[in-house]
């Protein structure tokens, strides 16, 4: 059998074995590229057509990751092949080749170029001015070989693994006669991850850098005649191609080790002139109410959050977006992605315009709407954000209250999806459609989005999370982490623990006290057993003369317990010795940020109120929860989304706790597994709200279940599938119960 699936890949390979030379939009512009000499020009058009063979499989990349995902659901309408995906199998043929989105010879056709590229480049070669010539492509290479091994074991699950290019039947009978495989466990230990690993991209901070620099390929942009993409767009950052790698391998071994690794691949990129924090400038949602219907809706002319998947900047600090796999607008130019908006719901149709005056063409793509379309998102997708509490801070200044908008929800789906009437046909009810890869209603090409800060930010989250850092991942969430003394400290040195005495007068003498996560313990600690002490005032004037006297305030004492409200001295010390929670660097600052929300508008004549927050003490950024959901302020306890109420939330919805844990239980080191998993929660179901429809679902489900571990974890994801559709179909529940139905059949 194993010799059979070898031979299935190698005939599809040998159809493209080697080099591929590509002449499209991918081609960039060779004048304006300095440096690059012409011997080099063989290699550089090599790397070009391995970009051009990842739009063979960019489509699929959102169909298999979300198909496989409890986010979308197939409608009356849906075809038999991607029934088979949406249910693994269970109805229909999801073997490979059944269907144009199960064809892993695909993938293979990138790792073969990609190790024939590797195998003949030259990395020693350089330019008159001493520049290494093709080592920024060569790292690219490395980089997208390891992204594609990656979604073979994430389609796959056990798939054949080679570094040798196929180059000749005595190749391939090499191959078949010393096989490998690899999985989610073994890819992180290949020599396929570990040459990434020595290719990783170093920001070159000052013009007088002398240290070998590798860095992004950059060709300005790409497109015939019109930009379709930034060329930069179109790279894979190696940190983040590794971070998933080890996030993925450490989630099934529960490697504190691996969790670290992967949190600072992470880390590397956001740390970087690429990376940076989530800034508070834009992608924000905000809400409406209509006094006519009492009903929120959304604020489309001020929010700002779908219009980056339609961006076509190049990567940068300020950027959203960091690796797409672009789409041109004419066939005759290049690859046209249109599979992905035909699924959801909007044909599209090419049109070319040609203008005599200049002797110019350019092409554009009309979207049409197909009330018959075979996806749309699923019921559990809407619970879960209409579940979502949208707030804001109401009131005159300095006497603002935290105000949850009741029935308002995230104010990201009402961006994802749309909903629409088929007036032609003489229908009254409105059809719901995902509309995130047509923002504001236009063709995008740089959808699919393999990476953007949202995404990464979120999985870094996930990193800390399993390394033993749930407050710090929780930040991410809450307020984002960024290096300032309005928010996290920046360095070593901003980590003061205060210790302190007090008089217990039961005691002869003063005793060391344990430290506290607030003052409110503290005081209650102080208190207890004090039959002297018979009110409040009593207890709170023992304590404030009792510190006077060892010179200790309530402000030292604060800053030495506690960063925020929830992050415990625990995670504060420990933090200490992880390099990948250091956020003294230009790179992790935020903005200046001087926001002002509308609540209240819509279509009266008036407005009720609007907040606005500053922060004139320094920079700042914002939370990833806070895209859709309001405003999250700085070291602010009223919000709904605080880190008590959110665990025992997670705990009482997903893990069946009934009985609240108190904040000493949380902060327990005891409890610690206890608080990851419902850490672990929340970033699922934030990642959910954020990323929906992206692809990355599948890949996120699959973590989460390797992280709860056993049959509980096997369960997890089953049931969440399964019930994409607000209701447990207990057949697809059964099949999914047997992890082997996860994955696509290779060939036989």
């Amino acid at each position: 059998m194993k010799k059979k699936i070898i031979t299935a890949f190698l005939c599809a390979l040998s159809l493209g074995m080697g080099f591929t030379s590509c002449e499209d939009m991918l081609t960039g512009d060779m004048n304006r590229h300095v440096g690059i000499e012409e011997l080099a020009q063989d290699t550089l058009y090599s790397y070009w057509g391995i970009l051009r063979s990842l739009q063979h499989v960019a489509e699929r990349y959102v169909i298999l990751g979300e198909g496989r995902g409890d986010l979308i659901d197939g409608t009356q309408y849906v075809s038999d092949s991607i029934n088979s995906i949406l249910s693994f199998g269970l109805t229909g043929d999801a073997s490979d080749g059944s269907n144009r989105y199960l064809k892993a010879a695909d993938f293979y056709h990138i790792v073969n170029s990609c190790n024939a590229y590797i195998y003949r480049a030259d990395t020693a070669a350089v330019s008159g001015l001493n520049r290494p010539l093709m080592l920024s492509e060569y790292a690219q290479v490395a980089s997208i070989r390891a992204w594609a091994y990656l979604q073979l074991v994430l389609n796959y699950g056990r798939v054949p693994y080679f570094e040798k290019p196929m180059l000749s039947t005595a190749d391939m009978e090499d191959f078949r006669q010393a096989s490998q495989y690899v999985d989610a466990n073994s890819l992180a230990n290949t020599n396929v991850v570990k040459l990434v690993d020595k290719l990783r991209y170093v920001p070159k901070l000052f013009a007088g850098d002398s240290i070998p620099v590798i860095g992004y390929p950059n060709y300005y942009t790409y497109g015939y005649s019109q930009t379709i993409a930034h060329a930069t767009q179109c790279v894979f950052p190696n940190d983040l191609v590794l971070g998933d790698i080890y996030l993925l391998k450490a989630q099934g071994e529960g490697s504190e080790a691996d969790y670290r690794q992967a949190a600072q691949y992470y880390y590397n990129f956001l740390n970087s002139d690429k990376g940076g924090p989530l800034l508070p400038r834009n992608l924000t949602g905000y809400m409406e109410k209509n006094f006519i219907t009492e009903q929120y809706q959304l604020d489309r002319g001020r929010s700002s959050w779908l219009s980056m998947f339609n961006s076509k900047t190049q990567t940068g600090r300020n950027a959203e977006l960091v690796t797409i796999i672009p789409s041109n607008t004419n066939k005759l130019w290049g690859e046209v992605l249109r599979g992905i908006n035909e699924l959801f719901g909007f044909d599209a149709t090419i049109r070319v315009n040609t203008s005599t005056a200049d002797s110019t063409t350019s092409a554009s793509i009309y979207l049409q709407n197909n009330f018959e379309h075979q996806l749309d998102a699923s019921k559990a997708y809407f619970n879960l954000n209409k579940s979502q509490n949208f707030e804001a801070y109401i009131g005159p200044s300095g006497l603002e209250v935290c105000t949850v908008f009741n029935g308002a929800g995230d104010a990201r789906y009402w961006m994802a999806t749309q909903n629409y009437t088929d007036f032609e046909k003489g229908a009254q009810d409105q059809v719901n459609f995902v509309q995130k890869q047509n923002p504001n209603g236009n063709f995008s090409t740089t959808y699919p989005i393999i990476y953007r800060k949202g995404s990464i930010w979120l999985r870094f989250a996930e990193a800390l999370n399993g390394a033993g850092f749930p407050g710090y991942a929780f930040a991410i969430l809450r307020h984002g982490l960024i290096g300032t003394e309005q928010w996290l400290p920046s360095s070593d040195d901003d980590y003061p623990f205060v210790t302190y005495k007090y008089f217990d007068p039961t005691l002869a003498t003063p005793v060391d006290t344990v430290f506290y996560d607030n003052y409110e313990d503290l005081v209650a600690s102080l208190s207890a057993g004090l039959d002297t002490l018979t009110t409040a005032e009593d207890s709170t004037a023992f304590i404030n003369t009792h510190m006077a006297q060892v010179g200790v305030t309530r402000s030292e004492i604060s800053k030495g317990l506690v960063v925020c409200d929830y992050i415990s001295r625990r995670e504060m010390q420990k933090a200490k010795s992880a390099p990948f929670l250091n956020f003294n660097s230009i790179f992790l600052r935020g903005e200046n940020s001087n926001r002002t929300l509308s609540i209240y508008s819509g279509i009266t004549e008036y407005s009720l109120g609007t907040v606005s927050e500053s922060n004139p003490n320094g920079p700042v950024t914002i939370g990833i929860h806070a895209r859709g959901n309001g405003t999250l302020r700085l070291n602010e306890r009223q919000s709904t989304f605080n880190y008590v109420d959110q665990i025992n939330k997670m705990l009482k919805l997903y893990e069946g706790v009934q009985e609240p844990l108190t904040e000493a239980q949380i902060y327990d080191p005891e409890n610690l597994r206890t608080v990851q998993k419902a850490i672990a929660n929340l970033i699922l179901d934030e990642l959910a709200l954020e990323t929906s429809f992206e692809g990355n679902r599948f890949f996120d489900l699959l973590c989460y279940s390797r992280f709860i571990g056993g049959t509980e974890g096997v369960e997890r994801l089953a049931k969440k599938v399964a019930t994409r559709s607000g209701e447990l179909d207990n057949s697809l529940y059964s099949h999914l119960l047997n992890q082997n139905n996860w994955y696509f059949k290779l060939p036989q």
